[in-house]
């Protein structure tokens, strides 16, 4: 009558070879899952930082044709228009 209002957790037996075999395949399955997800990101990265570097070496690129433009043409505009 003590145990009327609490809820009875199961408790399930297994054999300590079984368990032990079950935990290794479930290991390899997470090897599998890290590598995968690791691949995925280090590609996503690699896209990342080629698209960075393209919008940096343009911007670098237009700073320095700027640049080049301010100092040889410094006061011969009418050749630059």
């Amino acid at each position: 009558m003590a145990n009327e209002g609490r809820e009875a957790v199961p408790v399930a037996v297994v054999d300590k070879e079984q368990f032990n075999e079950i935990m290794a395949r479930l290991d390899r399955i997470d090897e599998k899952i890290e590598f995968y997800s690791g691949e995925k990101f280090l590609r996503a990265g690699k896209a990342v930082g080629r698209d960075l570097g393209t919008a940096y070496g343009v911007c670098a690129g237009l700073i320095i044709m700027l640049a080049y433009i301010l100092f040889v043409y410094a006061g011969h505009w009418t050749r630059v228009i």
